[in-house]
């Protein structure tokens, strides 16, 4: 869908004075609440319509705060379908002006972090970026109130404290939400908040992101000892929507122009085909990086209830290669019994509660989940005894 540019303000009456996060009394929203503000604006122009004031309230029920900071990764535990993509800090490096313009010609709008004031030290600032202009970029900027989306206001007469473009801009937080793709709608009124030095017209129409033609592919990960399994959505509280399960070493083909740049990432999700057309999202992280094959490797998806394929089926494309043998690990309940939880978070959802000695598997990488097996502070991805999958306190268990 095309985003839609919303305009909220930290200043807004309705929630100025509302507490941001676990802060002190005096981290209102209105006072430091510019990075909440503009998730918000962000989350509402791709449809999924939030404030300020309900936003903090949600991000404040799945522990989305350091006292009054906010983490930028909560935001997938509220809306699955927007994921962190990346979090760059530029303080003493030029801003990656490359990677937000090709986000936003995405129809992604990026978040930037700048400094308010030109006296000395730094007075950080959050605000939304959605389109370029010459050498300037279009903003959403949460401290004016105001709310016609209509006015453009410009980042660089207002933020760039004297600097270019690419040293104005200090932090950069890019999400990538996966119902977006239709380009994002650019104000048609003529008005401008401060002057641009910008020679540039409006942005174009609304961009469509392409599909690719499946040349490259991705491999399940030897040690993904469970099967991965590909979904027709990205959520996963429920069995209910996975396409099929594929074995480790399976080979997958990307459908996704930068399906490549997303293997290997936690918290990214790539559309993926298997060889029997089976097509559907699946967990970048258990996955690494495959070989080229021809374009017209993968058959189309098979229509009706998908069921999976077994090993008598023919096609013309061979079978994937055994998975290695792979070493598997299992953790121990201690005595005092143990909660599974549906993210990492006590005040999550709880799926199981399991008793003293219960034998758990664990769904993550060996490596990864060895160190963090009897450590306070960690958690573990684990399969419980009523076959959920979910977070376990790694304090909790031993080694089975």
């Amino acid at each position: 869908m095309t985003f839609q540019l919303v305009y909220y303000s930290q200043q807004d009456p309705q929630w100025k004075q509302d507490i941001l996060g676990f802060g002190d009394p005096g981290d209102t929203i209105g006072y430091v609440g510019c990075a909440l503000t503009s998730v918000a604006m962000l989350l509402s122009g791709h449809g999924y319509a939030e404030t300020p004031k309900t936003l903090n309230k949600k991000l404040q029920a799945v522990g989305g705060f350091v006292s009054a900071g906010i983490r930028w990764g909560s935001v997938s535990q509220v809306y699955s379908q927007v994921s962190l993509k990346s979090s760059i800090s530029c303080n003493n490096a030029d801003a990656p002006l490359g990677l937000i313009d090709a986000s936003i010609a995405a129809g992604q709008p990026v978040i930037v972090m700048v400094d308010s004031t030109p006296a000395a030290g730094l007075l950080t600032h959050w605000v939304v970026l959605y389109a370029k202009e010459g050498t300037d970029y279009l903003m959403l900027d949460p401290w004016p109130y105001q709310t016609d989306v209509k006015k453009k206001t410009y980042l660089m007469p207002r933020y760039s404290q004297g600097n270019p473009l690419q040293r104005s801009i200090m932090h950069v937080i890019i999400y990538e939400c996966f119902t977006a793709g239709g380009g994002i709608a650019t104000p048609t009124g003529s008005s401008t908040s401060g002057s641009s030095t910008s020679t540039g017209t409006p942005q174009t129409p609304p961009i469509t992101i392409p599909v690719t033609n499946g040349r490259s592919t991705a491999k399940v990960k030897a040690d993904v000892a469970w099967g991965l399994n590909i979904r027709s959505t990205i959520d996963t509280s429920s069995m209910a929507n996975v396409v099929v399960s594929v074995p480790a070493g399976t080979e997958l083909t990307l459908m996704e122009d930068d399906g490549v740049s997303k293997i290997g990432a936690v918290n990214q999700w790539v559309r993926v085909r298997d060889a029997q057309g089976h097509e559907g999202f699946a967990a970048a992280w258990y996955l690494e990086k495959g070989t080229i094959v021809a374009p017209a490797s993968a058959p189309a998806p098979t229509p009706g209830p998908v069921t999976e394929a077994t090993s008598s089926t023919t096609t013309s494309t061979p079978s994937p290669a055994p998975a290695p043998e792979i070493k598997r690990i299992s953790v121990i309940v201690k005595s005092a019994g143990a909660k599974v939880y549906k993210t990492a978070s006590l005040k999550s959802e709880v799926l199981s509660k399991e008793k003293g000695g219960a034998r758990l598997t664990v769904v993550e990488e060996f490596s990864a989940a060895e160190a963090k097996i009897g450590k306070a502070g960690k958690w573990l991805t684990v399969k419980s005894t009523n076959n959920k999958r979910g977070y376990i306190d790694a304090s909790l268990v031993k080694k089975g």
